[in-house]
C-alpha cells in the first residue's frame, strides 16, 4: 500500500480558444497531449467547480488525471468518445478537470511523498487523493461524497453505474461504514472497508480494522490479517517489531515453518530496499541458521550483496567460494567472484572467473557474461597504462598515483 499521488489553476469556466493548430499549446505547458487536455469536454477548474455546485445545487466532479502517464490518458480518451457518459456527468454534476501534466502550480510546492515523492495539488492536499487519476466527488458543502479509485479499469457504462451508485448513496464508504457499525461482527464487511481505506491510504483506519480482523474467529482470516497489519508497518514505518513478534510465535514445523521462511524472505527483500546493510548481513545470517543449511545460491547471493554495497570484500570471497565449492559449474557464482576479485584490484583473476562464467553460461546468458568479460579486461588495460604512465614520471616529486577506483565500476 502505500502510495500517494497527484494539480492547479487555469481560468476559471474557460474554453479552449478555437484553433486548428495545437502547437502553442505545446510550447506553452509541459504536456505532451496538449491535443488531448483541450479535446478533454470538462474544462472547469475544481475549485472553480466546486464554487459553482454551491449555486447550482448539483455536485462537483472533479478528474485529477496526468495526461503525460497513459492511465490517465486512456480514461481521458474514455471519457471524450462516449457522449452518452458526458451527457450524463453534465446533467447531474459540475464536472472539472485537473490535469497535473498542464497545470503545475506556480510556485513549486516540493511535497515530497513518503514512499513516491510526488508533488501534490491543491486538490489532492485538501482530499487526500492518493492515486491518480481518480474521480472524485465533492457536495456542495465542499466535503467529500466518495470517490472511484482506478476510474480507467471501468467501461463508460461501468463508470456511470458507479456515479449513480454514489448520487444513491449506495456502495460509498460512508455506507459502508454504516454498515460497519451495524454488524461489527461481519468479516465481509471489514474487509471491504480495509479495502476501501487502503485505496484512500488512510493508514491508521487500515490498521484499526487489520488489528479487528486478527481477533476474528476464523483462523485463516486472523492470520492473514496479522501479516498484513505485521508487513504494513514495516514497509510505512520501518517498523520490524510486529513481523518479529509474530514469527517469534511460529511453531517450528510444516506450513508454520515455510511461512516464518517467506517472512524472513521478506524482510530481507525490505533491508535491501532500505540499503541497511548491516540488517540485510544479519538477515542473510539468519536464513541460514532457520533452515540449518547453507544453500550455495543464498551464499551466492549474500556474497554478491556484500561486493556491492560494503567494504567487507573478504566475507564476500569467502562466502562466494564456499558456493563454488558446493556447485563448481554456475556460472552466476563466478561472475560474482570476478566482482570480489575486481573490487580487491586482481584483475587477471577477475579475468579468469569472467571466462570461467562464459564456459558455464547458458546459450541465452553468454553475452552478458562475454560483456563482463570484455569490462574486465579494459580495466585491467587501463591500470596496466596508469600504472606505466606513473612509473615513467616516478622521478618527478609531483607525479600523482593512479586513481583506480575512478576506474571501477
Amino acid at each position: 500500500m502505500g502510495a500517494v499521488v497527484a494539480l492547479s489553476a487555469m481560468q476559471s469556466n474557460a474554453q479552449p480558444a478555437q484553433t486548428t493548430n495545437h502547437e502553442p499549446y505545446a510550447s506553452r505547458y509541459s504536456s505532451t497531449t496538449p491535443k488531448l487536455h483541450y479535446e478533454f469536454p470538462f474544462q472547469m477548474m475544481w475549485d472553480d467547480a466546486v464554487l459553482t455546485s454551491v449555486h447550482s445545487g448539483k455536485p462537483t466532479l472533479a478528474f485529477d488525471l496526468d495526461l503525460d502517464d497513459s492511465v490517465s490518458i486512456r480514461l481521458a480518451q474514455k471519457i471524450i468518445d462516449n457522449k452518452g457518459l458526458r451527457d450524463f456527468i453534465t446533467a447531474h454534476f459540475e464536472p472539472a478537470m485537473n490535469d497535473f501534466a498542464v497545470d503545475p502550480p506556480p510556485a513549486v510546492g516540493m511535497d515530497s511523498l513518503k514512499h513516491l515523492g510526488w508533488r501534490l495539488s491543491g486538490l489532492e492536499k485538501d482530499y487526500g487523493i492518493m492515486v491518480r487519476p481518480a474521480m472524485i466527488v465533492i457536495g456542495t458543502d465542499k466535503k467529500e461524497i466518495d470517490r472511484i479509485v482506478f476510474p480507467e479499469k471501468l467501461t463508460a457504462k461501468g463508470i456511470e453505474h458507479r456515479l449513480t451508485d454514489i448520487l444513491q448513496g449506495r456502495n460509498t464508504l460512508g455506507s459502508t461504514i454504516a454498515a460497519f457499525w451495524r454488524d461489527t461482527t461481519s468479516i465481509v464487511m471489514r474487509e471491504k472497508l480495509i479495502d476501501m481505506f487502503e485505496q484512500r491510504s488512510k493508514y491508521d483506519s487500515v490498521l484499526y480494522h487489520l488489528q479487528g480482523l486478527a481477533k476474528a474467529d476464523v483462523p485463516s482470516v486472523a492470520r492473514t490479517a496479522a501479516i498484513r497489519y505485521a508487513y504494513l508497518r514495516l514497509q510505512v514505518e520501518g517498523n520490524s517489531q510486529p513481523l518479529e513478534a509474530f514469527m517469534a510465535a511460529l511453531g517450528p514445523h510444516g506450513e508454520d515453518s515455510t511461512l516464518h521462511y517467506a517472512l524472513l524472505d521478506k524482510l530481507l527483500d525490505h533491508y535491501k530496499q532500505a540499503k541497511n546493510n548491516d540488517s540485510v548481513a544479519a538477515t542473510y545470517d539468519r536464513i541460514m541458521a532457520f533452515t540449518g543449511q547453507r544453500d550455495p545460491d543464498l551464499l551466492n547471493d549474500y556474497a554478491w550483496q556484500l561486493a556491492n554495497y560494503s567494504k567487507d570484500v573478504d566475507h564476500a570471497y569467502a562466502l562466494v567460494n564456499e558456493a563454488i565449492g558446493k556447485n563448481g559449474q554456475d556460472a552466476d557464482y563466478y561472475d560474482t567472484r570476478a566482482l570480489v576479485d575486481g573490487r580487491m584490484h586482481h584483475y587477471d583473476e577477475a579475468i579468469r572467473d569472467e571466462e570461467t562464467a562464459v564456459s558455464f553460461a547458458k546459450k541465452d546468458d553468454k553475452s552478458y557474461f562475454e560483456e563482463q568479460l570484455g569490462y574486465y579486461k579494459k580495466l585491467k588495460g587501463e591500470v596496466e597504462k596508469l600504472q606505466a604512465e606513473q612509473s615513467t614520471k616516478a622521478e618527478h616529486p609531483g607525479a600523482s598515483a593512479p586513481n583506480l577506483k575512478k576506474l571501477e565500476k
